[in-house]
């Protein structure tokens, strides 16, 4: 029976593991779920140049000479950092210990920093569940929408007062398929030729996910900040005593590509990240008192290094995934109060990512053991 509509009971979303390249088979074993998926967007752009000449006053063709931009966006609720490892992501067992949280995705020789992964958007018969469907490959009533070699290009965390934590994500791929059933031609492409596979991938059962929390809390959030020039932070997991006390914080990660181009290929022969990576650190406050002493003009001569940690726990205490920047400055802090409102600062620090064994700048994850 045709749909009369698609809601997200009937939805799921899969990567493929990196181990593989894009363009090879992926049976079900090699395609993973995310979970706590909230929404997730796709669509693609194609950038045409108008052929007009004289004599006619309308274009006589509208030609593609770069290969179309298919995007991906999606969200989930932060949990135990399984999402992330799923994703390519490096977190560690520990913060001490741990590798560039975006180590995998600009190392040089990895199948994702190379040719990207592939994601798969499945659609199951309308009123049911796709956590706990059963697949077949000739299901009819099922689609896949596939993104093959997509690249990550932005990543953020972001938590508040009164929300749950939640991680948005942006993909950009070079091309998108639909099929029917949940077994199809793999989307992705050899860039270097732009030739798209000829292999097959079949989806797993979707379900809902074995992970330690169903999703995490603010008031299970602690966070270690770095003092401001007028105000100081919490730098331990009592902040009930600072002179701030947090609202919200962010912590954006953009990678963001450039895609090579030569004569005699039609999709580019590579996309690699735009370097300098800068890392974005926002916080919000709730003021309570200022510093006894603080100016401007000692960060002239003094402008130190800081280190932001925040850290996630479950209800029982249990540390599940911890975020460290490193090698940060500070950036801006601005002052707002006004009848009816409590006084309010908002901090922005600035990192930038270093290299893969780079383990004094960026970011850097732990997430607990499973």
């Amino acid at each position: 029976m045709p749909r009369n509509r698609v809601i997200y009971q009937s939805e799921a979303l899969f990567v493929s593991d990196g181990t593989l390249a894009p363009t090879a088979a992926h049976t079900s074993s090699a395609i993973k779920q995310l979970h706590r998926v909230q929404s997730a967007n796709y669509g693609f752009s194609i950038s045409r140049q108008n052929i007009n000449q004289f004599g006619n006053l309308a274009r006589i063709d509208s030609l593609i000479l770069e290969a179309p931009t298919v995007n991906l966006d999606f969200t989930y609720y932060l949990h135990d950092g399984t999402n992330e490892r799923l994703l390519g992501f490096t977190t560690g067992a520990a913060l001490s210990s741990a590798s560039s949280f975006i180590g995998g995705l600009i190392d040089s020789t990895s199948n994702t920093s190379l040719s990207g992964r592939n994601f798969h958007i499945l659609t199951v018969p309308e009123g049911n569940d796709a956590n706990g469907s059963t697949l077949g490959a000739t299901d009819g009533d099922t689609s896949v929408v596939s993104i093959g070699n997509g690249f990550i290009t932005n990543y953020s965390v972001e938590a508040a007062v009164g929300a749950i934590p939640t991680v948005s994500v942006s993909v950009e791929g070079l091309n998108i398929n639909v099929i029917s059933g949940s077994s199809g031609t793999i989307p992705s492409l050899t860039i270097d030729t732009s030739t798209q596979s000829t292999n097959t991938f079949t989806l797993p059962n979707p379900v809902s996910g074995d992970v330690s929390v169903s999703a995490l809390r603010p008031g299970d959030i602690t966070m270690s900040l770095d003092e401001g020039i007028l105000t100081d932070m919490p730098t331990g997991v009592d902040s009930g005593n600072t002179a701030a006390h947090i609202q919200s914080f962010s912590i954006e990660v953009p990678i963001g590509r450039t895609t090579l181009q030569r004569l005699g290929n039609n999709f580019g022969f590579a996309k690699v990240i735009d370097f300098p990576i800068d890392v974005n650190v926002n916080v919000s406050a709730t003021v309570a008192d200022l510093k006894n002493s603080g100016t401007l003009a000692s960060v002239i001569t003094t402008d130190t290094v800081k280190t932001l940690t925040v850290t996630f726990k479950n209800p029982g205490g249990t540390e599940l995934i911890s975020y460290r920047v490193k090698g940060a400055k500070l950036v801006s802090e601005n002052f707002s109060s006004s009848i009816g409102d409590n006084k309010s600062v908002d901090l922005v620090f600035n990192a930038q990512i270093g290299g893969p064994q780079d383990t004094t700048n960026g970011v850097f994850a732990a997430k607990a053991s499973t």
